[in-house]
This record gives structure tokens, C-alpha cells and sequence, in this order.
């Protein structure tokens, strides 16, 4: 009896040990951040732009790698699949945590099967219409798309995402019936809307607007209730007779569920003094994105508080699930 005794007392120490060498060498190789966008677009940059001034608290490389498609589907499945040890983490939107729940009948990873290190920032978006229709203000295309239901396209980012809950928040407050087109990123989207493909679509600022300013798109309005300071001169939806119009994208990091403690509390306390970081929070308000805490605590709020809205807006539009 003593002797076993000592036998599981020796092992919880080498557990214990063990634990703290973790703790000790994390990370001692590259990091793997999945971006499920494109690259190129508002979020692959956002998380570029995040991930090389992590490194440098991190002492190790952190290496993006982009997974698109499917409202964020297939890079959120692909990180579910990865060995929970904290060297691939996700970068995860709305859509990841809470829309795509409710959109799709079945999915390939659990929404609530990741281990949350942190908010990162919410972001508004741009109302964005091809330079080949005659629209010249948002009234018009709403007066167009009354007269001539169904006939207006909008492209998205993908079904579900915060573009495409945008479009149809829109079609809601304005009373009319425009078609929804998904693409996989905003860096698909845009030339199709450049061309005249598709005739609106709801874009990040960092890309849109630089395209609004170039002339080679029009932009007629912002989706958050109250102007963006580097934006001041565009209005607001609401503020263009669609009361309560609010509609923002949002971004954090995840890991795998079962990613141990220890990996946890360093990558979020990275995150934390990246979000600190004066030169991150300049470049982060230059793309129209709001830094935020980088806390877990935050994160789990955001998805707690926005399910409901979500789930009664994808009722409401009569979204039929995939």
C-alpha cells in the first residue's frame, strides 16, 4: 500500500513538473494563425497586422496561413482538427462563434468547441454600389430596388457573414427584395462590384473605402449607429431613415478546445500588449476597427450577447438554413 502510495505521489509530481516545463518553454517553435479569409482582404490584414507584433512578445514566429470559404467554415473546421497545444490558433469572426450556428443544419466544427484567448475589435461596414448603375445615394437604390423587385444583387464576404447580415438587416428596414451573391472574401467581391456583376455590397472600411476614394466604387453610408472618426463626413444608415441600423463585424483568436492553461495565458497576454501597442491601435483605427480589450472575458460576453440578436434577424429575413 505505501508503495503504491509513493508510486502515484512520484507520478502527480512528474505531472506537476511536466506542467511547469510547459509553462516554462511555451513557445519553443512557430505558431500557426488560420485566417479564414482570403488574402488581401480586411480580416487577413487585421490578423497579419496582429500576428507579427505578437511574435515579437511571443519570441517566436507566428505564421499565417489562409483557409477560405464557407462563412469561415473550413478554416474554423481545419483548426478544430489541430493537436490542442497551442501552436495553431484561428482567427474567428461572428460568423465562426455565433452566425454560423443558426445558418447551418449541420457543421463541421462545434462553434462552442474552442478555447476563446481573446476579443480583438469590431469593425463597421460600408455600404458600397457599382460605379455601373446609376445610383447616387442609398435613397436611390432603395427607390430602384421597390420599383424593380429581386432584380438588385449584393455580394457578401460568404453566407453568414457579418456582410451578408448587413444586406439583409437592409432589405429588412428598406422594405425591398435584393439577391444575395456570396463570395469568399471581400478580394472576390469587389471586382465583381467593380465590373457591374454584382450591384451592392457591404464591405469592411479598410477595403472598401479605398476603393470608394479611387472612384472605382460608390459608398453611400456606414452600418454603425454612430459615425467612424476617420470617416466623419459618411453618414449613417440610421441616420438615412433606417432607425436602429447597427451591424458590425467583430474579431477575436481562438485555439483548440483542450489547449492546455499555460498556452492559453501567454497567447492572451500577447494579445493583450498587442492591442496596447500604440503603432496596432493607430493601424487598427486606420482600417475602421475599434481595438478592444483582448480578453477572454470579453469574448465570451460578445458571443453571449449576440445570439439572440442573430438568431431573431436570421428568422426575420427568413434565411433558409444550408
Amino acid at each position: 500500500m505505501i508503495r503504491k502510495r509513493y508510486t502515484f505521489l512520484a507520478g502527480l509530481l512528474l505531472s506537476v513538473a511536466a506542467l511547469g516545463a510547459q509553462a516554462d518553454t511555451y513557445p519553443s517553435r512557430p505558431i500557426k494563425v488560420i485566417s479564414p479569409f482570403p488574402a488581401g482582404g480586411a480580416t487577413d490584414v487585421l490578423t497579419r497586422v496582429l500576428a507579427e507584433r505578437m511574435a515579437k512578445t511571443l519570441g517566436q514566429p507566428m505564421i499565417v496561413e489562409n483557409k477560405a470559404g464557407a462563412g469561415t467554415s473550413i478554416g474554423a473546421a481545419f483548426v478544430s482538427r489541430e493537436a490542442p497545444d497551442g501552436y495553431t490558433i484561428l482567427m474567428a469572426t461572428n460568423s465562426t462563434l455565433v452566425t454560423n450556428r443558426y445558418l447551418y443544419k449541420e457543421l463541421p466544427y462545434d462553434p462552442d468547441g474552442f478555447a476563446p484567448i481573446g476579443m480583438v475589435g469590431v469593425g463597421p461596414l460600408v455600404l458600397l454600389a457599382s460605379p455601373k448603375r446609376p445610383f447616387n445615394s442609398t435613397a436611390d437604390v432603395v427607390a430602384f430596388a421597390k420599383q424593380n423587385p429581386g432584380k438588385l444583387t449584393f455580394a457578401t464576404f460568404g453566407a453568414g457573414t457579418s456582410s451578408h447580415l448587413a444586406g439583409e438587416l437592409f432589405k429588412e428596414r428598406a422594405g425591398i427584395d435584393i439577391l444575395h451573391v456570396p463570395f469568399k472574401g471581400a478580394t472576390q467581391a469587389l471586382p465583381a462590384l467593380i465590373s457591374g456583376d454584382v450591384d451592392l455590397f457591404f464591405d469592411m472600411v479598410a477595403t472598401g473605402m479605398p476603393q470608394a476614394e479611387a472612384g472605382k466604387v460608390k459608398v453611400f453610408g456606414i452600418t454603425s449607429p454612430n459615425r467612424l472618426a476617420t470617416e466623419s463626413k459618411l453618414p449613417t444608415l440610421a441616420e438615412q431613415g433606417y432607425a436602429g441600423f447597427d451591424m458590425t463585424a467583430w474579431f477575436s483568436f481562438v485555439a483548440p478546445k483542450g489547449t492546455p492553461a499555460p498556452a492559453l495565458e501567454k497567447l492572451q497576454a500577447a494579445l493583450a500588449d498587442t492591442l496596447k501597442d500604440d503603432a496596432v491601435k493607430k493601424r487598427m483605427l486606420e482600417m475602421g476597427i475599434d481595438p478592444r480589450s483582448g480578453s477572454p472575458a470579453e469574448l465570451a460576453q460578445q458571443i453571449k450577447n449576440e445570439q439572440p440578436i442573430v438568431s431573431q434577424l436570421i428568422k426575420q429575413a427568413n434565411i433558409v438554413l444550408q
